[in-house]
């Protein structure tokens, strides 16, 4: 099984990887509807381009990132991997995504855009009131300069 490039094993209760872990000319994995967990095992298959690991429980995936020939990656029903995991990425061209996660990662992005609108607005008050307190100072030092100029003349 040295040469197998191609392993299909989807809708089994597979859960352990390791048994796959020196089939060094693997590209391709189809193990959609398993109960995997743990993709570490796949760290030195340098030869993978295509994972479909759809509806499984893998909530990490820290150990592929340093594949760069990922060409398709199935994501659905899965943890998100963030913008950060994401760039490691770098040739994916298809990554299929459920609404759920499609949700959440707009809900995400909405929360971060208020977040920053709300920091945004906050310095923009933060720079009315200290533009108002200028203004207030400026009358004060005015009504200073005018009291000791009026108490200098008497």
């Amino acid at each position: 099984m040295k040469n197998l490039k191609a392993l299909k094993m989807y809708n089994t209760k597979v859960v352990d990887l390791h048994p796959l872990q020196y089939l060094y000319k693997l590209e391709k994995i189809n193990a959609y509807e398993a109960c995997i967990i743990d993709v570490s095992p796949l760290q030195k298959l340098t030869q993978l381009k295509e994972l479909y690991f759809s509806e499984n429980k893998i909530t990490n995936v820290d150990t592929l990132k340093h594949h760069k020939n990922f060409t398709k990656y199935n994501f659905l029903d899965q943890e998100v991997p963030s913008d950060v995991e994401l760039k490691f990425y770098s040739k994916i061209l298809s990554i299929h995504s459920s609404h759920k996660q499609i949700r959440k990662i707009q809900a995400e992005n909405r929360a971060s855009k208020f977040r920053e609108s709300m920091t945004l607005y906050r310095e923009y008050v933060n720079l009315q009131i200290n533009e108002q307190i200028r203004a207030v100072n400026m009358k004060i030092e005015i009504w200073a300069q005018f009291i000791q100029n009026s108490n200098a003349d008497q």
